[in-house]
């Protein structure tokens, strides 16, 4: 039958319905491996010095209410983060699978809203996408990270999505999406302003950019065609009134809901103003001050699939995509080119750089998928891509389970090449993705103070005095220990009962007066927190 026309028609039905399910199959895959990634081992990592400032806003919030913990504009991010870890808090205790539930679950979801793009995206292009998200080892790495950057890249994606859809359906549910999604964006973050002006703006260039490639096509663009035809798509897009103010009380209240402390706090609303303000002051005079091409350079080192694929894509995009890629390119190229020429950066900002690129690359992968015709070339191209998502794979292991701790970043694709190069993101530390990371002995240490504690009868009251000035994230670590003071320094009698804690916790610069005062021993050895901050422990000998 296949030799009729007719036969070959239904022949070819079923290859494209083999596809799709194939397709379908390997997106499922991939969110299964984007979860396991996530999820698996969250207790491997200690925290990071603000993942325990994090977990102390939350655990006044949890237990002393909405009084204890108010949104401050000149310190941190917004509050959303600490109102969703609290859920997760009474769901599973307090324990660090708790804290980084959220982050991880954003990280997921941010994969499975790539389902309402398939169409998009193409057979190819949504399983490498997703793929790509699920491996991406700085996707990976901040979605086990209690902070807010993975909420927020989800809030990106999830406004784009939103946005798009309602475009083309006009149903409430995605404008709905779209003003929840906006809501936690500008609750979560200072740096919101800065995504919806790059969205707005990659929309505009991309409708633009079609209208004039359109009209230069027909032969027939003047500026009363290109108005006349931004009139016409501008009316078939928008919003119906009801739609639009719907939305709009739904973004006041996400935001007045969060910055009040669920109305408990009215200043907190006048402060979210203040923080953009804040966020705005020069900051030269910091450590997150790195160069124009820090982004790049991360790329190059740990991303480098997502780099070439998007490098390809941005070809493939100004030669023959459709208006929708073309906005994603302009975002894609936007959202780096604006966090790229502000000096003062942090690796966790990739986040907002790295979805929307994974996205660019699955549709690069569709559209030379569709190139070779060739039914060998294909199979040359698919395997291709498995072995780029391979070396993915290897890399996000690195990354995330194995040399989670290295502040020396010296994890890279091609790193000996790159060092041979010279090259400033092989031969600077500061280029990758852990950043003054607590030091996996710092659980050690955790363990010995704890072991110091149960000395005595009742080890749960045994005061413990923190003298070293740095010791984050210690006190999530000493939760359960309500007699702990974090001082900071060391009292200036240690002798003759002057202090009434037994236990010690000193910075190794502080160890000459422990040794010099008497009846205080060294339990231990000596601890790393993070490179250049070593940690002691002492017990008083009279208990």
């Amino acid at each position: 039958m296949q030799d009729t026309p007719h036969g070959w028609y239904v022949h070819m039905i079923e290859i494209r319905r083999n596809e799709k399910l194939v397709s379908v199959g390997l997106f499922v895959l991939a969110v299964l491996v984007g979860g396991w990634f996530r999820f698996a081992q969250l207790s491997l990592k200690p925290f990071h010095h603000d993942e325990g400032v994090n977990s102390y806003f939350l655990l006044a919030l949890a237990k002393q209410g909405s009084t204890a913990y108010k949104y401050n504009p000149e310190n941190y991010h917004g509050p959303t983060l600490y109102y969703f870890a609290l859920m997760a808090l009474r769901a599973f205790g307090e324990s660090d699978f708790a804290l980084r539930f959220w982050p991880c679950l954003f990280g997921v979801l941010s994969i499975v809203l790539l389902w309402w793009w398939r169409e998009h995206l193409g057979t190819v292009g949504l399983p490498v996408a997703a793929f790509l998200m699920a491996l991406s080892p700085g996707l990976i790495f901040f979605s086990r990270y209690f902070i807010h950057e993975m909420m927020f890249g989800w809030c990106s994606l999830a406004i784009a999505v939103g946005a798009w859809r309602y475009a083309a359906t006009k149903d409430f549910k995605w404008m709905a999406l779209v003003a929840i999604a906006a809501g936690i964006l500008f609750a979560t973050k200072e740096t919101a302003l800065i995504t919806a002006v790059v969205l707005l703006v990659a929309l505009i260039c991309a409708s633009l950019w079609d209208i004039v490639r359109m009209l230069l096509h027909e032969h027939r663009f003047t500026p009363a065609a290109l108005v006349k035809q931004l009139r016409r798509d501008w009316a078939a897009v928008r919003p119906s009134l009801d739609h639009a103010l719907s939305a709009l009380i739904i973004f006041i209240f996400i935001n007045v809901f969060f910055y009040s402390s669920a109305f408990t706090n009215w200043g907190g609303v006048a402060d979210a103003f203040k923080a953009i303000m804040h966020w705005t002051k020069e900051r030269s005079g910091t450590d997150h001050v790195h160069s124009t091409f820090y982004y790049l350079g991360i790329l190059l080192k740990l991303e480098l699939p997502l780099l070439v694929g998007g490098v390809l894509a941005g070809l493939v995009i100004l030669w023959r995509g459709t208006r929708f890629w073309l906005f994603v390119g302009a975002w894609t190229f936007g959202i780096t080119l604006a966090y790229s020429v502000i000096p003062y950066k942090t690796p966790w900002l990739m986040v907002s750089i790295l979805l929307p690129l994974a996205l660019v690359c699955g549709y690069a992968a569709e559209q030379l998928y569709g190139l070779f015709a060739p039914l060998t070339w294909r199979v040359v191209w698919l395997g291709l891509l498995l072995f780029t998502l391979i070396i993915c794979w290897r890399m996000a292991r690195l990354v995330n389970f194995e040399k989670y701790e290295d502040n020396s970043n010296s994890t890279a694709y091609f790193a000996d090449w790159g060092k041979q190069l010279k090259l400033t993101p092989y031969l600077d530390g500061q280029y990758g993705y852990v950043y003054a990371q607590t030091d996996r002995d710092f659980l050690e240490f955790v363990r010995t103070v704890k072991q110091a504690a149960a000395q005595f009868p009742t080890q749960k009251e045994t005061g413990i005095h923190v003298g070293s000035p740095e010791y984050w994230p210690l006190p999530w670590y000493l939760r359960d220990y309500p007699n702990v003071a974090y001082s900071g320094t060391l009292p200036e009698k240690l002798d003759e009962g002057a202090l009434v804690q037994p236990i010690v916790i000193a910075r190794a610069d502080q160890q000459p007066r422990m040794q010099e005062a008497p009846g205080w021993r060294q339990v231990g050895r000596e601890y790393t927190l993070r490179p250049g901050v070593q940690l002691l422990v002492y017990v008083r000998d009279e208990q």
